[in-house]
């Protein structure tokens, strides 16, 4: 009897306390809508679009001087493409960033975020005068690219090898993996389906033949076609064309160093530089040679 009168009690306080429950989750998020629009509404256009850049391009948690090269590599990507009538750097809805960054940890690293991108208001990098396109990665396989060895001259001279050894420190450095080789001849008959693979031969499926001197795949042969590290690497979803292939007690081992495509700057290494005192334009200045990093000219 006693059980029933507790579960009927139960019961009873579960409905009266329903409504305040309902209530209380859509006030929350109405005050969450509330406060994105709010956030939305005070900030000019420029603004916005360069925190939702900067948020889908780097972790919010990285250290500020470190956003703030990010945050001036965003504003001159976008710059280029406008002045070369090529498409924007993609960017993160408000919606996106919110569930990226935390419902807690939202306004913090949104105002992180903001006061990056006016730190460095209207600044973007130029090379020779001219307004440059600046590719970055996640972390180097220890010293960036230099572009010039991918056969991409003049245009891309402040793209140079420099030593990034703090990258090695990163867990995204290395990655193993081990299939066989059913699996790896597979993996490149769906890529290549007008390839005919060999089924037991690894050296004959796929070989790297070139490298730059960072050691990144730029050619590998495969049976009748010649292809570039950063298509096998896509084929294969690989971090970077960092990798190597070989055959270890009957099975496929590659070994990928990096993430990313390796030229420009190390968003991890910069962040290290950041956690050592160098500032934004010092980063910038390391990772690409020769550049400046000034006021963008207002258009006429």
């Amino acid at each position: 009897m006693m059980e029933k009168v507790k579960t009927l009690l139960s019961l009873i306080v579960i409905i009266i306390c329903l409504p305040f429950l309902v209530t209380f989750v859509v006030q929350g998020d109405f005050l969450n809508n509330v406060q994105q629009e709010d956030l939305e509404n005070s900030l000019d256009e420029e603004t916005g679009q360069l925190i939702l850049t900067l948020a889908g391009e780097m972790p919010a948690s990285f250290e500020e001087e470190a956003l703030k090269a990010q945050a001036v590599i965003a504003r001159t990507n976008i710059a280029y493409a406008r002045e070369n009538d090529r498409a924007e750097p993609e960017h993160v809805s408000w919606e996106d960033m919110r569930e990226q960054l935390g419902a807690k940890q939202f306004q913090k690293y949104y105002e992180r975020l903001k006061e990056c991108v006016e730190a460095t208001a209207g600044e973007i990098v130029t090379f020779e005068g001219k307004t440059v396109q600046l590719p970055y990665h996640f972390v180097s396989a220890g010293q960036t690219r230099d572009m010039s060895e991918a056969g991409e001259k003049g245009a891309f001279a402040y793209l140079k090898q420099v030593s990034s050894a703090a990258d090695l420190r990163s867990e995204r450095f290395l990655k193993i993996e081990i299939m066989d080789k059913k699996q790896f001849r597979n993996k490149l008959r769906a890529a290549y389906p007008d390839i005919e693979f060999p089924e037991d031969d690894i050296s004959k499926m796929a070989s790297v033949t070139k490298r730059d001197s960072s050691s990144y795949a730029l050619t590998v042969q495969l049976p009748g076609k010649k292809i570039s590290g950063e298509e096998l690497k896509s084929a294969l979803s690989l971090n970077s064309a960092c990798f190597s292939i070989k055959e270890t007690d009957g099975q496929v081992r590659i070994v990928t160093k990096g993430y990313g495509q390796g030229y420009g700057m190390s968003q991890y290494g910069a962040n290290e530089m950041a956690k050592e005192g160098s500032s934004y334009k010092q980063i910038l200045e390391y990772y690409y040679s020769g550049i400046r990093v000034s006021a963008q000219e207002a258009e006429s």
